[in-house]
């Protein structure tokens, strides 16, 4: 398509269920994959003149996307990937994995992000949700984030602490996309490290996290409650629930799969009758911690 003028790829109608860790979802109108900053600001232009919406993707592994796919550009941040070690600093492009920032963090002896090796997504969905895991979160280590706006001006900013919440950022306001960031790190024994990030995997085999295609919790587990979600949602009986292709997992209350060639709808059928069936028994409204993305209106 001549709308646009970058490097990378641009792909038009491309399938988002290749993009997502549930394998579900319709096509993008426009998908793009921007080799650096240059490509990402003439994208954004182009994209602007051309008034399409924008949707950022970054693992794709806590997304939704309907059926009827996405309007617009998607654009896919995996090139922006780099790993650098500066002093106590460890500098993550946002479209890295975590589980491969971690690995390599704790292979060179550098503490702390280490819960979240195994985890899937990148690093810019870390931030943007505040990602956490065994008592840690990424908000524990950030130093600073550097941003692009829609305009395509570029700054650094320190995140204030109060900006920051239960799997919440400010980022999710949409103001910007983020590029990389820097995270506070320690000294530690490299081979203790990976002792222990091998060991919290098989703790997430052990709990059926990689049976089948899935985006790991369905909701925000929350103190007031008392109990996770998945014990609310297995208390009301909702293990095993099917619609389609989509069921409730066996192992656990809080994961909902793909396990029989599901489609994008089979899986919202299973969120919304899950809710409303612990709203009614239980009088706890659960939020959602999957995010549905695309043309919901049409399927």
């Amino acid at each position: 398509m001549n709308t646009f003028n970058i490097k990378g790829p641009l792909l038009e109608r491309e399938p988002m269920w290749s993009h997502t860790s549930f394998s579900v979802g319709g096509n993008s109108d426009f998908f793009a994959v921007p080799a650096d900053l240059e490509d990402l600001r003439n994208l954004l232009a182009d994209a602007r003149h051309a008034d399409l919406e924008k949707f950022i993707l970054g693992g794709g592994s806590n997304l939704l996307v309907a059926d009827s796919g996405i309007r617009g550009l998607v654009i896919d941040m995996k090139n922006f990937d780099s790993f650098e070690s500066q002093g106590k600093t460890l500098v993550l492009g946002s479209g890295l994995s975590v589980s491969d920032a971690a690995w390599r963090a704790g292979s060179i002896g550098m503490a702390g992000l280490d819960f979240l090796f195994g985890m899937p997504g990148t690093v810019g969905g870390a931030l943007w949700m505040n990602a956490r895991c065994y008592g840690a979160q990424v908000s524990d280590f950030v130093a600073w984030v550097e941003v692009m706006d829609w305009e395509g001006r570029v700054e650094r900013m320190v995140v204030p602490e109060d900006e920051w919440g239960y799997k919440k950022s400010l980022f999710q306001r949409g103001e910007f996309i983020i590029i990389r960031a820097g995270f506070d790190i320690v000294q530690s024994n490299s081979e203790a490290l990976q002792r222990a990030m091998l060991g919290r995997r098989e703790n997430r085999l052990s709990k059926g996290h990689y049976k089948f295609p899935c985006a790991g919790s369905a909701f925000k587990n929350n103190r007031k409650f008392g109990v996770p979600s998945g014990v609310l949602i297995d208390r009301c009986g909702m293990k095993g629930y099917r619609v389609g292709g989509a069921a409730v997992s066996t192992w656990h209350g809080n994961i909902v799969i793909n396990d029989r060639a599901a489609i994008a709808t089979d899986i919202e059928m299973i969120l919304l009758a899950v809710a409303k069936r612990v709203e009614v028994e239980m009088g706890i409204r659960l939020e959602r911690e999957i995010l549905l993305v695309g043309d919901w209106k049409n399927g």
